[in-house]
Protein backbone atom coordinates (compact mmCIF):
# COMPACT_ATOMS: atom_id res chain seq x y z
CA UNK A 1 0.00 0.00 0.00
CA UNK A 2 1.30 3.44 -0.92
CA UNK A 3 1.08 6.10 1.75
CA UNK A 4 0.60 9.73 0.92
CA UNK A 5 3.17 11.74 2.78
CA UNK A 6 2.29 13.38 6.04
CA UNK A 7 5.80 14.52 6.71
CA UNK A 8 5.00 17.66 4.82
CA UNK A 9 2.79 18.64 7.75
CA UNK A 10 6.14 19.87 9.09
CA UNK A 11 5.64 22.66 6.61
CA UNK A 12 1.91 22.51 6.10
CA UNK A 13 1.29 19.88 3.48
CA UNK A 14 1.22 16.28 2.29
CA UNK A 15 2.78 15.52 -1.09
CA UNK A 16 2.98 11.91 -2.22
CA UNK A 17 5.53 9.94 -0.27
CA UNK A 18 7.31 8.92 -3.46
CA UNK A 19 8.03 12.56 -4.15
CA UNK A 20 10.55 12.61 -1.32
CA UNK A 21 13.20 14.38 -3.41
CA UNK A 22 11.37 17.66 -2.90
CA UNK A 23 10.77 16.94 0.77
CA UNK A 24 14.37 16.10 1.40
CA UNK A 25 15.57 19.18 -0.43
CA UNK A 26 13.94 21.41 2.12
CA UNK A 27 15.18 19.56 5.16
CA UNK A 28 18.65 19.03 3.79
CA UNK A 29 18.90 22.80 3.57
CA UNK A 30 17.26 23.58 6.86
CA UNK A 31 18.74 20.90 9.10
CA UNK A 32 22.20 19.48 9.45
CA UNK A 33 21.88 15.89 8.35
CA UNK A 34 22.84 12.97 10.49
CA UNK A 35 25.68 10.73 9.40
CA UNK A 36 24.96 9.45 5.92
CA UNK A 37 26.19 5.94 6.46
CA UNK A 38 24.00 2.89 6.87
CA UNK A 39 20.96 2.92 9.13
CA UNK A 40 21.70 2.08 12.74
CA UNK A 41 19.76 0.32 15.44
CA UNK A 42 19.75 0.59 19.19
CA UNK A 43 17.84 -1.51 21.68
CA UNK A 44 16.39 -1.12 25.14
CA UNK A 45 14.13 -3.00 27.47
CA UNK A 46 11.75 -1.67 30.06
CA UNK A 47 12.42 -4.71 32.24
CA UNK A 48 15.26 -4.82 34.72
CA UNK A 49 16.84 -7.91 33.27
CA UNK A 50 16.80 -9.62 36.68
CA UNK A 51 16.02 -13.32 36.76
CA UNK A 52 14.20 -15.48 39.27
CA UNK A 53 10.65 -16.10 40.40
CA UNK A 54 10.39 -13.03 42.60
CA UNK A 55 11.49 -10.63 39.89
CA UNK A 56 9.17 -12.28 37.36
CA UNK A 57 6.15 -12.08 39.68
CA UNK A 58 6.92 -8.45 40.55
CA UNK A 59 7.16 -7.54 36.92
CA UNK A 60 3.92 -9.37 36.21
CA UNK A 61 2.07 -7.51 38.97
CA UNK A 62 3.51 -4.17 37.98
CA UNK A 63 2.87 -4.90 34.32
CA UNK A 64 -0.77 -5.72 34.94
CA UNK A 65 -1.33 -2.39 36.66
CA UNK A 66 0.53 -0.56 33.95
CA UNK A 67 -1.55 -2.19 31.22
CA UNK A 68 -4.68 -1.03 33.00
CA UNK A 69 -3.25 2.47 33.31
CA UNK A 70 -2.31 2.55 29.64
CA UNK A 71 -5.74 1.31 28.61
CA UNK A 72 -7.40 3.95 30.77
CA UNK A 73 -5.15 6.67 29.32
CA UNK A 74 -6.46 5.88 25.84
CA UNK A 75 -10.11 6.49 26.72
CA UNK A 76 -10.15 10.25 25.97
CA UNK A 77 -8.66 9.60 22.53
CA UNK A 78 -11.01 6.92 21.25
CA UNK A 79 -13.78 9.30 20.28
CA UNK A 80 -13.73 11.90 17.53
CA UNK A 81 -12.86 15.28 19.09
CA UNK A 82 -15.83 17.64 19.18
CA UNK A 83 -14.19 20.84 20.45
CA UNK A 84 -11.33 23.01 19.28
CA UNK A 85 -8.54 23.50 21.79
CA UNK A 86 -8.96 27.27 22.22
CA UNK A 87 -11.90 28.45 24.32
CA UNK A 88 -11.37 32.16 25.10
CA UNK A 89 -13.14 34.39 22.59
CA UNK A 90 -11.63 37.54 21.16
CA UNK A 91 -12.70 40.80 22.78
CA UNK A 92 -14.33 41.75 19.51
CA UNK A 93 -14.05 40.95 15.83
CA UNK A 94 -10.46 41.57 14.71
CA UNK A 95 -9.81 45.02 13.22
CA UNK A 96 -9.99 45.01 9.45
CA UNK A 97 -7.24 45.83 6.98
CA UNK A 98 -4.28 43.89 8.39
CA UNK A 99 -1.94 42.01 6.07
CA UNK A 100 -0.81 38.40 6.57
CA UNK A 101 1.60 36.75 4.12
CA UNK A 102 2.56 33.10 3.90
CA UNK A 103 5.87 32.01 2.42
CA UNK A 104 4.67 28.85 0.72
CA UNK A 105 5.43 26.06 -1.68
CA UNK A 106 3.36 24.47 -4.42
CA UNK A 107 2.85 21.04 -2.89
CA UNK A 108 -0.85 20.17 -2.56
CA UNK A 109 -1.24 20.36 1.18
CA UNK A 110 0.82 23.50 1.60
CA UNK A 111 -1.61 24.95 -0.92
CA UNK A 112 -4.48 23.63 1.22
CA UNK A 113 -3.23 25.67 4.19
CA UNK A 114 -2.78 28.70 1.94
CA UNK A 115 -6.33 28.40 0.68
CA UNK A 116 -7.80 28.01 4.17
CA UNK A 117 -5.89 31.03 5.44
CA UNK A 118 -7.02 33.07 2.45
CA UNK A 119 -10.64 32.20 3.22
CA UNK A 120 -10.30 33.07 6.90
CA UNK A 121 -8.53 36.34 6.08
CA UNK A 122 -11.43 37.26 3.79
CA UNK A 123 -13.88 36.54 6.61
CA UNK A 124 -11.93 38.98 8.79
CA UNK A 125 -11.47 41.67 6.14
CA UNK A 126 -7.71 41.09 6.08
CA UNK A 127 -5.34 41.01 3.14
CA UNK A 128 -3.69 37.66 2.53
CA UNK A 129 -1.22 36.57 -0.13
CA UNK A 130 1.39 33.90 -0.74
CA UNK A 131 4.98 34.47 -1.79
CA UNK A 132 6.43 31.27 -3.17
CA UNK A 133 9.93 29.90 -2.76
CA UNK A 134 11.76 26.78 -3.88
CA UNK A 135 12.42 24.50 -0.89
CA UNK A 136 15.40 23.01 -2.70
CA UNK A 137 17.08 26.42 -3.07
CA UNK A 138 17.82 28.19 0.24
CA UNK A 139 18.45 31.52 -1.41
CA UNK A 140 14.88 31.74 -2.65
CA UNK A 141 13.50 31.75 0.89
CA UNK A 142 15.29 34.95 1.88
CA UNK A 143 14.32 36.46 -1.46
CA UNK A 144 10.71 35.49 -0.77
CA UNK A 145 10.87 37.07 2.68
CA UNK A 146 12.21 40.30 1.18
CA UNK A 147 9.42 40.30 -1.38
CA UNK A 148 6.83 39.63 1.31
CA UNK A 149 8.12 42.45 3.52
CA UNK A 150 7.87 44.87 0.61
CA UNK A 151 4.10 44.43 0.93
CA UNK A 152 4.29 45.75 4.53
CA UNK A 153 2.62 42.84 6.33
CA UNK A 154 1.96 42.76 10.03
CA UNK A 155 2.32 38.95 10.08
CA UNK A 156 4.31 36.28 8.27
CA UNK A 157 4.08 32.51 8.43
CA UNK A 158 6.03 29.59 7.00
CA UNK A 159 6.18 25.91 7.72
CA UNK A 160 9.11 23.68 8.54
CA UNK A 161 12.20 25.81 8.03
CA UNK A 162 14.14 26.88 11.12
CA UNK A 163 14.76 30.59 10.60
CA UNK A 164 18.21 32.12 10.75
CA UNK A 165 18.93 35.05 13.02
CA UNK A 166 19.21 37.31 9.99
CA UNK A 167 15.81 36.22 8.68
CA UNK A 168 14.20 36.94 12.04
CA UNK A 169 15.96 40.30 12.21
CA UNK A 170 14.80 41.14 8.69
CA UNK A 171 11.17 40.77 9.76
CA UNK A 172 11.70 42.61 13.03
CA UNK A 173 13.30 45.59 11.32
CA UNK A 174 10.33 45.76 8.96
CA UNK A 175 7.82 45.68 11.81
CA UNK A 176 6.50 42.19 10.96
CA UNK A 177 5.97 39.22 13.26
CA UNK A 178 6.53 35.53 12.51
CA UNK A 179 4.06 32.77 13.37
CA UNK A 180 5.90 29.52 12.69
CA UNK A 181 4.48 26.15 11.80
CA UNK A 182 6.13 22.79 12.54
CA UNK A 183 9.54 24.21 13.36
CA UNK A 184 11.98 22.75 15.89
CA UNK A 185 14.01 23.94 17.64
CA UNK A 186 12.34 27.31 18.14
CA UNK A 187 12.49 30.16 20.64
CA UNK A 188 9.33 32.21 20.92
CA UNK A 189 10.18 35.83 21.57
CA UNK A 190 10.80 39.10 19.78
CA UNK A 191 9.64 38.83 16.19
CA UNK A 192 8.61 35.16 16.65
CA UNK A 193 5.35 35.26 18.58
CA UNK A 194 4.03 31.68 18.40
CA UNK A 195 4.00 28.42 16.53
CA UNK A 196 1.51 25.73 15.55
CA UNK A 197 2.13 21.98 15.28
CA UNK A 198 4.97 22.05 17.78
CA UNK A 199 7.28 19.45 19.32
CA UNK A 200 4.69 18.91 22.06
CA UNK A 201 2.19 17.72 19.45
CA UNK A 202 4.51 14.89 18.45
CA UNK A 203 5.29 14.07 22.08
CA UNK A 204 1.57 13.70 22.83
CA UNK A 205 1.08 11.43 19.84
CA UNK A 206 4.07 9.37 20.95
CA UNK A 207 2.47 8.89 24.36
CA UNK A 208 -0.87 7.87 22.83
CA UNK A 209 0.71 5.33 20.48
CA UNK A 210 2.82 3.97 23.36
CA UNK A 211 -0.27 3.47 25.50
CA UNK A 212 -1.89 1.59 22.62
CA UNK A 213 1.24 -0.57 22.27
CA UNK A 214 1.26 -1.36 25.99
CA UNK A 215 -2.47 -2.05 26.18
CA UNK A 216 -2.75 -4.04 22.95
CA UNK A 217 0.26 -6.22 23.78
CA UNK A 218 -0.84 -6.90 27.34
CA UNK A 219 2.36 -5.33 28.60
CA UNK A 220 4.57 -7.75 26.68
CA UNK A 221 5.11 -6.01 23.35
CA UNK A 222 8.38 -5.90 21.45
CA UNK A 223 8.59 -2.93 19.10
CA UNK A 224 10.96 -1.83 16.37
CA UNK A 225 10.75 1.96 16.12
CA UNK A 226 11.60 3.68 12.84
CA UNK A 227 13.22 7.09 13.30
CA UNK A 228 14.89 9.67 11.07
CA UNK A 229 17.14 11.78 13.32
CA UNK A 230 17.57 14.42 10.61
CA UNK A 231 14.03 15.63 11.36
CA UNK A 232 14.47 16.95 14.93
CA UNK A 233 10.78 17.67 15.48
CA UNK A 234 10.08 13.95 15.17
CA UNK A 235 12.23 13.37 18.25
CA UNK A 236 9.12 14.51 20.10
CA UNK A 237 7.29 11.39 19.00
CA UNK A 238 10.07 8.89 19.69
CA UNK A 239 10.87 10.50 23.05
CA UNK A 240 7.21 10.60 24.05
CA UNK A 241 6.80 6.95 23.03
CA UNK A 242 9.95 5.81 24.79
CA UNK A 243 9.25 7.66 28.02
CA UNK A 244 5.74 6.24 28.26
CA UNK A 245 6.90 2.67 27.66
CA UNK A 246 9.69 3.04 30.18
CA UNK A 247 7.30 4.41 32.79
CA UNK A 248 4.46 1.93 32.32
CA UNK A 249 5.69 -1.28 30.78
CA UNK A 250 8.43 -3.24 32.57
CA UNK A 251 7.75 -6.23 30.35
CA UNK A 252 7.98 -4.39 27.04
CA UNK A 253 10.99 -4.17 24.75
CA UNK A 254 11.85 -1.58 22.13
CA UNK A 255 14.62 -1.03 19.62
CA UNK A 256 15.16 1.97 17.37
CA UNK A 257 16.25 1.76 13.77
CA UNK A 258 17.61 5.07 12.54
CA UNK A 259 17.10 5.83 8.87
CA UNK A 260 19.31 8.22 6.94
CA UNK A 261 18.01 10.71 4.42
CA UNK A 262 19.82 8.99 1.52
CA UNK A 263 18.19 5.67 2.46
CA UNK A 264 14.81 7.37 2.70
CA UNK A 265 15.17 8.88 -0.76
CA UNK A 266 16.40 5.57 -2.17
CA UNK A 267 13.28 3.78 -0.91
CA UNK A 268 15.23 1.58 1.47
CA UNK A 269 13.02 2.09 4.53
CA UNK A 270 10.93 -1.10 4.08
CA UNK A 271 13.92 -3.37 3.49
CA UNK A 272 15.85 -1.80 6.37
CA UNK A 273 12.98 -2.35 8.76
CA UNK A 274 12.37 -5.89 7.59
CA UNK A 275 16.03 -6.61 8.32
CA UNK A 276 15.62 -5.14 11.80
CA UNK A 277 12.55 -7.32 12.40
CA UNK A 278 14.37 -10.42 11.22
CA UNK A 279 17.25 -9.70 13.58
CA UNK A 280 14.80 -9.85 16.48
CA UNK A 281 12.40 -12.72 15.95
CA UNK A 282 10.39 -11.61 18.98
CA UNK A 283 9.51 -8.19 17.57
CA UNK A 284 5.78 -7.95 16.94
CA UNK A 285 5.17 -4.21 16.48
CA UNK A 286 6.60 -1.76 13.97
CA UNK A 287 6.29 1.90 14.99
CA UNK A 288 6.52 4.84 12.56
CA UNK A 289 7.29 8.36 13.69
CA UNK A 290 5.46 9.77 10.66
CA UNK A 291 3.03 8.17 8.28
CA UNK A 292 4.77 8.53 4.91
CA UNK A 293 7.62 6.38 6.10
CA UNK A 294 5.21 3.42 6.07
CA UNK A 295 5.08 3.62 2.29
CA UNK A 296 5.66 0.11 0.94
CA UNK A 297 5.82 -1.58 4.33
CA UNK A 298 2.72 -3.76 3.88
CA UNK A 299 4.07 -5.46 0.76
CA UNK A 300 7.53 -5.75 2.30
CA UNK A 301 6.16 -7.50 5.38
CA UNK A 302 4.10 -9.82 3.20
CA UNK A 303 7.10 -10.71 1.04
CA UNK A 304 9.11 -11.44 4.18
CA UNK A 305 6.42 -13.72 5.59
CA UNK A 306 5.76 -11.28 8.43
CA UNK A 307 2.28 -10.15 7.47
CA UNK A 308 -0.03 -10.83 10.40
CA UNK A 309 2.94 -11.31 12.71
CA UNK A 310 3.90 -7.63 13.06
CA UNK A 311 1.44 -4.83 13.80
CA UNK A 312 2.06 -1.45 12.14
CA UNK A 313 1.33 1.60 14.31
CA UNK A 314 2.38 5.25 14.33
CA UNK A 315 1.45 8.93 14.31
CA UNK A 316 -0.58 11.00 11.88
CA UNK A 317 -2.68 8.85 9.57
CA UNK A 318 -3.09 9.82 5.95
CA UNK A 319 -5.66 8.42 3.52
CA UNK A 320 -3.59 5.31 2.81
CA UNK A 321 -3.12 4.67 6.51
CA UNK A 322 -6.84 5.04 7.09
CA UNK A 323 -7.56 2.57 4.30
CA UNK A 324 -5.07 0.14 5.85
CA UNK A 325 -6.84 0.40 9.20
CA UNK A 326 -10.12 -0.46 7.55
CA UNK A 327 -8.76 -3.53 5.77
CA UNK A 328 -6.81 -4.67 8.81
CA UNK A 329 -3.30 -4.49 7.37
CA UNK A 330 -2.29 -1.77 9.87
CA UNK A 331 -3.32 -1.51 13.50
CA UNK A 332 -3.29 2.03 14.87
CA UNK A 333 -2.47 5.62 13.98
CA UNK A 334 -3.19 8.99 15.50
CA UNK A 335 -5.33 11.51 13.63
CA UNK A 336 -3.85 14.71 12.24
CA UNK A 337 -5.30 17.49 10.06
CA UNK A 338 -2.80 19.90 8.44
CA UNK A 339 -5.59 22.34 7.60
CA UNK A 340 -6.16 22.95 11.30
CA UNK A 341 -2.90 24.88 11.38
CA UNK A 342 -4.50 27.65 9.31
CA UNK A 343 -7.00 28.31 12.09
CA UNK A 344 -4.26 28.42 14.72
CA UNK A 345 -2.12 30.77 12.64
CA UNK A 346 -5.01 33.19 12.19
CA UNK A 347 -6.03 32.92 15.85
CA UNK A 348 -2.55 33.92 16.99
CA UNK A 349 -2.54 36.94 14.69
CA UNK A 350 -6.03 38.03 15.76
CA UNK A 351 -5.14 37.82 19.45
CA UNK A 352 -1.89 39.68 18.94
CA UNK A 353 -3.70 42.42 17.05
CA UNK A 354 -6.11 42.88 19.94
CA UNK A 355 -3.34 42.85 22.55
CA UNK A 356 -4.67 39.63 24.07
CA UNK A 357 -2.54 36.90 25.65
CA UNK A 358 -1.63 34.13 23.23
CA UNK A 359 -2.19 30.64 24.70
CA UNK A 360 1.07 29.25 23.34
CA UNK A 361 0.64 25.69 24.58
CA UNK A 362 -2.83 25.36 23.10
CA UNK A 363 -1.89 26.99 19.80
CA UNK A 364 1.02 24.56 19.50
CA UNK A 365 -1.24 21.50 19.37
CA UNK A 366 -4.47 20.34 17.81
CA UNK A 367 -7.13 17.75 18.69
CA UNK A 368 -6.26 14.17 17.84
CA UNK A 369 -7.73 10.70 18.07
CA UNK A 370 -6.51 7.13 18.36
CA UNK A 371 -7.50 5.59 15.05
CA UNK A 372 -8.05 1.83 14.86
CA UNK A 373 -10.38 -0.38 12.87
CA UNK A 374 -12.89 0.05 15.70
CA UNK A 375 -12.73 3.86 15.84
CA UNK A 376 -12.06 4.97 12.27
CA UNK A 377 -15.68 4.88 11.15
CA UNK A 378 -16.48 5.82 7.54
CA UNK A 379 -14.02 8.68 7.10
CA UNK A 380 -11.41 8.56 4.36
CA UNK A 381 -9.58 11.73 5.36
CA UNK A 382 -9.45 12.46 9.09
CA UNK A 383 -10.37 15.94 10.30
CA UNK A 384 -11.77 17.00 13.65
CA UNK A 385 -13.82 18.60 14.96
CA UNK A 386 -16.05 18.32 11.92
CA UNK A 387 -17.44 21.79 12.66
CA UNK A 388 -14.09 23.37 13.54
CA UNK A 389 -14.59 26.33 11.22
CA UNK A 390 -17.85 27.39 12.83
CA UNK A 391 -16.35 27.05 16.31
CA UNK A 392 -13.39 29.27 15.38
CA UNK A 393 -15.58 31.88 13.70
CA UNK A 394 -17.76 32.07 16.80
CA UNK A 395 -14.68 32.76 18.96
CA UNK A 396 -13.67 35.50 16.53
CA UNK A 397 -17.13 37.12 16.26
CA UNK A 398 -17.03 36.50 12.51
CA UNK A 399 -19.21 34.81 9.96
CA UNK A 400 -18.24 33.00 6.78
CA UNK A 401 -18.17 35.20 3.70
Amino acid sequence: MTHHSKLDRRRGGRPRARGFAVIVGMFAIAIALAACGSSSSSSSSASSGSSGTTATNAASTSGSGSVSAATAALTPYKSLPTSINITTPLKSAPPKGKTFIMLGTNNPSNVLVQQEMAKLAKDAGWNFSVVSYDPANPGTFTQAETTALSKHPQYLTEAGLPLTASQIALAKNAGAKWILDSVYPISVGGAVIAQSDAYAQDALMGKIVADYFISDSGGKGNAVIEHIPSYPILDGFTTGFGNEVKAKCPGCKTSTTNITIPDLVAGKVPSTLVSALRSDSGANYLVFDDGPFADGITSALSAAGLNGKVKVIGEAADQAGIAALKNGTEAAWTGFDPGYEAFENMDVAFRDTEGMPIPLDQEAQQPTQLLTKDTIGSTTNWSAPTDAESQWLKLWHLSAQ
